[in-house]
């Protein structure tokens, strides 16, 4: 039999043949000899893997044990980026799970994310994604939206999962029982599901951007600080989607503005009270003439941003004041802050 011949016939012999393995491997042909390595390596590569993804279901099969299946893992991406969206998903995964090279997206190729997403897409009980845009991430700061972003990949699962893995030290507060795992995507193969799914799902968008700011270059960098991008904020300046809260935006903003702009925005952050905060936007609106459409828009957005915290301030004073008085034995009749 020639090694065409055996290499044709090993095709068919199965995996757990060791006895026929082992023959070709002592063959005294080195063509065969080879062939049988071969197929002893890929065994071995395969078991490797196969013990690496059961390390990475370790929580789940914790929870599987107890009868919780419905366990989904929560993993956002774009979080250090100057513009687009802060996209975050939700992926619950079967008992019987089987993703080989599966792992942390950013240890991936873009092109084994791809394949990756359409092998969790086929074996998924359910996928959600939820994204969180660049003006509201300067309004509510990064940390929070990208935890409401989980919140709303959490809600879009299309089934109610029992207990959720969220990456990170920080939990959405959603409205399941939730873990922290930090370092998850590298400790829970759920997680790693959705890493790689909001990771996949970010760039696509980020590609799409592409086309309506192509000075940016967004299909390369995605968004991240990368050299070209840098020198396409000073050349062009931001666009709507860049987040300008972030240290070079903000800067590049700040450098553009007017000393009346620069005078509000200093007043606005030194509003103690709702009060002043009207009276100060009694003074912008009297001054809009002198503003340009960009620096107006700005301004709204802080005044909104300051009326917000300072309104939560009174609301968490007056919670203050009633605990203290009903501590005391007082009922609370009626509450007036507004």
């Amino acid at each position: 039999m020639t090694v065409a011949e055996v290499r044709k016939l090993a095709g068919r012999i199965p995996e757990e043949d060791d006895s026929s393995w082992a023959v070709l491997e002592r063959d005294r042909r080195v063509g065969v000899r080879k062939l049988a390595v071969q197929h002893r390596r890929e065994l071995e590569r395969r078991e490797v893997e196969r013990a690496r993804q059961e390390r990475l279901l370790t929580f789940e099969r914790r929870f599987w044990s107890q009868g919780i299946m419905r366990v989904a893992g929560v993993d956002e991406a774009g979080r250090g980026c100057l513009a687009g969206p802060v996209v975050a998903a939700a992926v619950i995964l079967p008992s019987e799970v089987d993703l080989p090279g599966l792992d942390d997206s950013k240890k991936l190729s873009p092109e084994k994310r791809e394949r990756l997403l359409e092998e969790i897409r086929e074996i998924a009980v359910g996928i959600g994604i939820g994204r969180v845009e660049a003006e509201e991430i300067d309004r509510i700061n990064i940390l929070q939206a990208a935890l409401k972003g989980m919140r709303l990949a959490l809600d879009q699962l299309g089934v109610e999962p029992q207990q959720v893995l969220i990456d990170g030290n920080r939990k959405p507060q959603s409205r399941f029982p939730e873990i922290a795992v930090i370092d998850g995507d590298a400790l829970s193969l759920s997680i790693a599901a959705a890493s790689v799914v909001a990771k996949v799902h970010r760039d696509r968008l980020m590609v799409e951007c592409d086309t309506r700011f192509p000075e940016y270059r967004f299909a390369e960098h995605k968004g991240y600080g990368s050299a070209a991008h840098l020198l396409a904020l000073r050349t062009h300046g931001p666009c709507p989607l860049h987040r300008r809260s972030f240290g070079p935006v903000a800067e590049l903003v700040r450098s553009e503005r007017s000393e009346l702009f620069r005078t509000f925005c200093e007043g606005l952050e030194g509003c103690r009270n709702p009060e002043e905060l009207e009276r100060l936007g009694q003074f912008i609106k009297e001054g809009s003439a002198e503003l340009g459409d960009r620096d107006l828009e700005e301004l709204r957005r802080r005044f909104r941003r300051c009326r917000e915290r300072l309104l939560d301030v009174g609301r968490r004073g007056e919670k203050a004041a009633a605990d203290y008085l009903t501590g005391r034995g007082y009922a609370i009749l009626e509450r007036g802050y507004r």
